[in-house]
């Protein structure tokens, strides 16, 4: 069942600004679908071969529901069931012969015309730099081929640790487009002798180390919006904060004492992790 997002997003008293309605946080036990496009490798002219809808695990995405994480890992089955096959290996170096962009992804039902916001975080990311991670919102005209309706305007790279996010507006997502969200790793199909030193990127709930009963209490930011400095209120002390860019570009870390300079920030929204000792908890502020 989708974990819908409480504590992550908080709405007090001192908050002006909420998010639209849907914000989602990644999930193992989601209904995750998986699609791969194959390509010719880049140096063979990278031309279009064919796409397909995948078993999830052969991707290889792998849905851990007890532990809530989602591992993505190379597509290895392509080579592995068809090591003698010109077309997915080369019989002369013996390497993977495709350029595999392996999709892993939720097409949530009733998600148009409402703001959007897919969030995760990144615990651990080994991966190879031959491949290429991401993390989007889609909306699959089905009137234009299934062309993505926005351009790709929201697909960016998965960041190396922690928060990553995107979000898409209800004018953005009417009502006939295809809504998804989820993951890509682009690359070629792999020898499954290399898994160990090709890596993996694990993912979790962003809201994962946040337990029901919220040691902070009652916590907010204010002013929200923020033009140039910004206080947060919390029932126990604040030793720290680290604000986040929504794509999960670290952009301020230090101690607190009080307030925040949030002045040079361009317009927009961000995320504020705040710790005490141990514990941590993540809101959200627009700059303005």
């Amino acid at each position: 069942m989708k974990r819908i997002i409480t504590s992550l997003f908080v709405v007090a008293a001192a908050t002006t600004y909420t998010f639209g309605q849907n914000n989602i946080s990644a999930d193992a036990s989601d209904a995750w679908i998986g699609y791969v496009n194959v390509f010719d490798l880049p140096a063979d002219g990278g031309a279009y071969q064919f796409g397909s809808a995948w078993e999830v695990p052969k991707l290889k995405t792998t849905l851990d529901v007890p532990t809530n994480t989602i591992t993505l890992q190379p597509n290895f089955n392509t080579y592995e069931e068809n090591p003698a096959d010109a077309f997915w290996v080369n019989q002369t170096t013996m390497e993977g012969n495709k350029q595999m962009e392996c999709l892993t992804f939720v097409e949530p039902a009733g998600f148009n015309d409402t703001d959007l916001t897919f969030i995760g975080s990144v615990s651990s990311n080994d991966l190879d730099s031959g491949y290429v991670a991401k993390f989007f919102i889609k909306a699959l005209d089905p009137a234009n081929g299934y062309a993505d309706a926005l351009s790709g305007s929201k697909v960016f790279d998965l960041p190396a640790s922690g928060i990553f996010t995107v979000s898409a507006t209800a004018a953005e997502l009417p009502a006939g487009l295809v809504i998804q969200y989820g993951f890509s790793i682009t690359g070629q199909n792999a020898n499954p002798a290399d898994e160990a030193s090709l890596g993996s990127i694990v993912i979790e709930a962003a809201d994962a180390s946040i337990t029901e009963a919220n040691p902070f209490g009652s916590v907010s930011t204010y002013p929200n919006p923020a033009s140039e400095l910004l206080s947060i209120s919390s029932e126990i002390e604040i030793d720290s904060y680290k604000v986040f860019s929504t794509t999960g570009q670290l952009l301020l870390n230090d101690s607190y004492n009080g307030s925040i300079d949030v002045a040079a920030l361009q317009n927009g929204t961000y995320f504020i992790e705040v710790m005490s000792g141990e514990l941590k908890e993540t809101l959200s502020f627009v700059k303005k």
